[in-house]
């Protein structure tokens, strides 16, 4: 695998000499700032660019300042459609674009008369989602998910082409992308890391936020985020409301089967120059039932007496403030709480009693402090989670001398920032680091007695990476987007409760302290002619060996579990390739992707290697390194009929191998959790005041499953959703 990564180190260094070398000519740009007749700025607003000459058409959502910014633009005319709700659209004609040039141009907004501020349409003819116009990632409002049945942000995605989720639980599914999940993507609130403390990973990242709080949630699949450490197979971006002008009370209520229950208060207060909001939420809902009438937890190895318990409940309260400093200097301070209650896991072997989180964000931006520079943004984030689960709802806890006859307590804290530079002329650059500390205790019964063991030795990893990203146009249709990172982390248990014969009993090593360091890259080509498009990457990441994988250390009844402190960074070069085909009324989008994985880090059975005492086991779970590869990719239509009437569909195709390895009891080619084929349509009718929507998902069998791991082929199944609003 040497020779390969050497050949794209330097594929890298020749495109950025090609870039630093080439001649921008023939590109123009559009900027500006939306507000509202206030002056107050107008986040979430819709943007389309049309080019009245080609037909080609571009959209942008203003960010939290109100800004929109189009780069490498073909020169010509154009025209200017800016959307939001409670206003009424503005519209720029002639609108013409010179070479070279860029083009400020702030928009004020008119509000809507009485009649026009509650309008429920089709929807955009993207299809309910949107994607830039480079393809690096697809965006999901939460209007959208408010309309779903979704319980969180891991379920809601499932709308989303080559996203699926795994169910551990009524709440807190994982996020997959194109095969990849946990530790092999990048999933932020806002820009910061927050840290599930369950082992088991019972409480993924994006669990720890409401859809209340929630503005849209960004996808980006492949390793092309250059701007975050850990985009190993993509990233997940969940970003939090700031609010509009004026003061706002919105209350919201959703319910739903088995129980479901989810009231939310959120209130807001702007004048332009400061703003606060706040607001709390509370879901719950009883056990899931099949089709049957049967309860998930009937499946599941729980005491009679709690088959009917809650499946979760959760209060979730969150603050945020905001002022103007100057018309070029702006600060914002975010807190959120979450207090998770009994929360039940069927899939696993113990249910979480509490699992509470802190978040805690302090960002501060100038716009153009510097010549040359557009914006510069510092921010600087802590959260916390603290996590308890047992089994004293499970068969396995009946007759032990506490409520338990197992559990763990775990802890982990995250402090980080950024320190990110917008520069004119397309680049960006900048740093970014975290410290990451991970503790967990668990407690297991023998008899009478109970033992307590450092599982998870008080891990603390530091990271660092800086970056570096351009954009271009290399001709009039030729559009390049190249970057690079160079990251950087220690990590260490430091817990005197670590058992290091563990480790040696099954790897031979010793849990020492391991740093390591990678370079990263990537290339993105667009070329992009009347209403068609074709675009193409190459992207080169790795991902550091997360703590568990290294550290963790348990001795169990019949068979251990224990980290591998060998592990090297995983490392990931994906191709993607795809063709948009854009009319007035419809959209073809195909995209394939192939992801080399060298080093990929698994879950494997393993054999005990030399005698220690007190390992009485002969096998544990552990982790091991192989090459591997993920392939797929997805196809979405969209079809507007009218303007009340669309419809759109999507099909998506992920797969996943790796070598066969008998040394260490790897014969199974099939990686695990690789979800099946998904097939979704929907037909959406919309008129002002009323929408209706027909959705249809198909999932077809999974038979290519982990034997080594005792997976199980799983059956296909359809679902029909109806939903009127």
């Amino acid at each position: 695998m040497e020779g390969g990564d050497v050949m794209l180190k330097l594929l890298f260094v020749f495109a950025f000499a090609a870039v630093g070398g080439g001649q921008q000519t023939g590109s123009s740009s559009l900027e500006g700032q939306v507000l509202d007749p206030s002056g107050a700025v107008v986040a979430a607003a819709y943007v389309r660019l049309l080019n009245t000459q080609t037909t080609v058409t571009f959209a942008a959502v203003t960010d939290n300042e109100g800004r929109y910014a189009f780069t490498n633009l073909p020169p010509g005319p154009y025209r200017l459609v800016i959307e939001s709700p409670g206003f009424q659209d503005a519209q720029m004609e002639n609108l013409n674009l010179e070479p070279g040039a860029t083009k400020r141009l702030p928009v004020r907004l008119s509000l809507a008369a009485i009649t026009d501020q509650v309008t429920v349409s089709a929807t955009r003819q993207e299809g309910f989602v949107q994607s830039d116009t480079g393809h690096t990632h697809e965006t999901l409002e939460i209007h959208e998910v408010r309309e779903s049945s979704a319980k969180d942000v891991g379920e809601a995605l499932m709308r989303l082409d080559g996203v699926w989720k795994i169910r551990k639980a009524g709440i807190a599914n994982d996020i997959v992308v194109r095969g990849f999940q946990q530790d092999n993507l990048n999933v932020l609130i806002d820009g910061a890391r927050i840290y599930g403390a369950c082992p088991n990973n019972m409480d993924p990242p994006a669990f720890h936020v409401d859809f209340s709080e929630v503005e849209k949630v960004e996808v980006s699949k492949g390793p092309f985020d250059m701007r975050n450490q850990g985009g190993f197979g993509g990233a997940v971006n969940i970003i939090n409301k700031t609010p509009g002008s004026g003061f706002h009370v919105t209350p919201n209520v959703s319910t739903g089967s088995f129980g479901f229950f989810n009231p939310s208060l959120t209130a807001s207060a702007s004048n332009g120059k400061v703003y606060a909001l706040a607001g709390h939420s509370f879901r719950r809902s009883d056990p899931y039932q099949d089709a049957a009438g049967k309860r998930m937890t009937e499946y599941a190895n729980y005491r009679p007496d709690a088959l009917g318990k809650e499946a979760f409940h959760i209060h979730t309260g969150w603050f945020k403030f905001g002022a103007e400093i100057s018309p070029k200097n702006k600060i914002s301070l975010a807190y959120t709480r979450q207090q998770g209650g009994e929360i039940s896991y069927p899939y696993l072997q113990m249910d979480a009693l509490y699992d509470n989180a802190d978040r805690m964000d302090a960002t501060y931006t100038m716009s153009e402090p510097l010549a040359g520079l557009e914006q510069l943004r510092v921010q600087g984030y802590f959260t916390q989670v603290h996590h308890w689960m047992t089994d004293q709802y499970r068969i396995s806890s009946l007759n032990a001398p506490r409520p338990y006859g197992m559990a763990t307590y775990a802890g982990t804290r995250s402090l980080g920032g950024h320190v990110d530079a917008d520069l004119k002329g397309g680049f960006a650059t900048g740093v970014d680091f975290y410290i990451r500390d991970w503790n967990a205790v668990t407690t297991l019964r023998s008899g009478a007695n109970y033992t307590n063991q450092a599982s998870m030795p008080d891990v603390r990893m530091t990271a660092i990476g800086l970056y570096g990203q351009h954009t271009r146009s290399l001709f009039s249709h030729l559009r390049l987007t190249a970057g690079f990172r160079l990251d950087t982390a220690n990590s260490e248990a430091r817990s005197t409760g670590l058992n290091p014969g563990l480790y040696n009993a099954y790897k031979a090593a010793v849990p020492a302290p391991r740093r390591d360091t990678f370079p990263s890259g990537s290339l993105r080509l667009a070329y992009d002619f009347e209403k068609f498009e074709l675009f193409g990457a190459i992207g080169h990441t790795a991902r550091f060996p997360d703590p568990q994988e290294r550290y963790f250390g348990l001795k169990r009844m019949g068979s251990d579990w224990v980290g591998n402190p060998n592990l090297d960074p995983s490392r990931n070069t994906e191709f993607d390739l795809g063709v948009s085909v854009r009319t007035n009324r419809f959209v073809l989008r195909p995209t394939l992707f192939y992801s080399n994985l060298s080093d990929f880090i698994l879950v494997h059975n393993q054999k005990k290697v030399n005698p220690v005492p007190g390992i009485m086991n002969s096998m544990a779970r552990s982790y091991a390194a192989a090459d591997a590869r993920l392939y797929g990719g997805e196809v979405m239509a969209s079809v507007t009929l009218t303007d009340s009437l669309i419809i759109r569909s999507g099909l998506s195709y992920a797969r996943g191998s790796k070598d066969i390895a008998p040394q260490i009891l790897i014969f199974d080619p099939d990686l695990a959790e690789i979800a099946p084929v998904k097939f979704r349509t929907i037909v959406r009718y919309g008129r002002r005041m009323f929408f209706s929507e027909l959705e249809g998902m198909v999932m077809a069998r999974q038979d290519r499953a982990d034997s080594d791991l005792g997976e199980s082929v799983t059956p296909g199944y359809g679902i029909v959703n109806v939903k009127v609003g």
